[in-house]
């Protein structure tokens, strides 16, 4: 019953502080009804499509809608969503998204919705390289591109690069950041490449828990990280992102009932803690924002529910069974 009021309070209170819109889903605060309204529908939109992209079904419906605080600028792009994880469950979720309202909905919304998603499939934190490195690949080909040219020139910096080894485990920022945004977005699309987003994810869930040489053999075939390592800068070698020259003029957005406002900018949105930088760089978003940079965070637990509609079957916490991070989806034939 407490927590139902605060929750009622909480509702009254974001929407005498601007515009609201509530979908199903998601509790979006605005500058104008009408961004509201758009940014609301597009969430909606990309929940159900990038569920079906990475795990093979939508998410059953939150008991709690996620709040989405939307920004509008005129440049510097990004997100970030912070989640409370206790014990395999999501206790709660919040979203700010900003920049232009072009990018937010073609590149940002679709990169922070892909966090929610994780979250609803590990029940805990993931690791960083996994995370946004994953989470890029729902972005448009112009943001995908930005990262490609950057990881190529990380590359060809000597003494610059992490090896996988090391990127894998991780539990703190470098001191170079981009390089584990950079790196982590490049091995998330050469390894869904040769064996598909859920395979990826299975991956993922096996190195957490068995170790990162026994996900490689199980689900790729590779004899160890340096392996897959190998074979990935093989892979970048004999592959290069196309450029997206006109991208955004062409590319199929769903539609909404508001018009998008279109600006044209150089996004220069940041890793946590770090200086702005001369010069266009790709766009890094946090799924867990916070005032430690050089730690992956780990959000305390926050009073509320669980959210999640129950279901026949369902846990006592109102979650489905959490969905099988078993072996390998399907065998998977690589290019050496």
């Amino acid at each position: 019953m407490k927590a139902s009021v605060s929750y009622a309070l909480f509702v009254l209170a974001f929407l005498s502080t601007g515009a609201g819109y509530r979908t199903q889903n998601f509790l979006v605060e605005a500058p104008t009804p009408q961004i509201a309204a758009q940014v609301g529908q597009y969430a909606e939109h990309y929940r159900k499509e990038k569920a079906i992209e990475w795990i093979g079904q939508e998410m059953t419906p939150w008991m709690e809608p996620c709040s989405i605080k939307v920004i509008i600028k005129l440049n510097d792009a990004g997100g970030a969503t912070s989640f409370a994880f206790d014990n395999g469950r999501v206790l709660g979720q919040d979203m700010v998204v900003e920049g232009p309202m072009d990018r937010i909905l073609a590149s940002v919304l679709p990169h922070e919705i892909t966090h929610t998603v994780f979250a609803y499939y590990f029940r805990t934190p993931v690791p960083r390289w996994a995370d946004e490195g994953g989470c890029v690949l729902s972005e448009d080909e112009l943001e995908k591109y930005r990262h490609d040219q950057l990881v190529r020139e990380i590359l060809s910096t000597p003494g610059r690069r992490i090896p996988l080894r090391r990127l894998f485990n991780m539990s703190k920022y470098p001191g170079d950041v981009m390089v584990l945004y950079a790196e982590g977005f490049s091995v998330s699309q050469y390894l869904v490449s040769i064996g598909g987003r859920q395979n990826f994810l299975g991956f993922v869930a096996t190195g957490m828990r068995q170790g990162w040489d026994a996900a490689a053999k199980a689900y790729y075939r590779f004899k160890n990280i340096e392996d897959l390592e190998e074979n990935w800068l093989r892979f970048l070698r004999d592959n290069r992102q196309g450029n997206p020259t006109g991208i955004l003029a062409n590319q199929p957005i769903p539609r909404g009932n508001a018009p998008i406002l279109s600006m044209a900018v150089t996004r220069q949105t940041l890793p946590p803690g770090q200086p702005m930088l001369e010069g266009p760089r790709p766009v890094y978003r946090g799924s867990s924002p916070g005032n430690e940079p050089k730690e992956i965070a780990n959000p305390s637990i926050r009073p509320g529910n669980t959210f999640g509609t129950p279901q026949p079957g369902a846990g006592a916490n109102g979650w489905n069974p959490p969905i099988q991070l078993g072996g390998p989806i399907s065998a998977v034939t690589d290019s050496r």
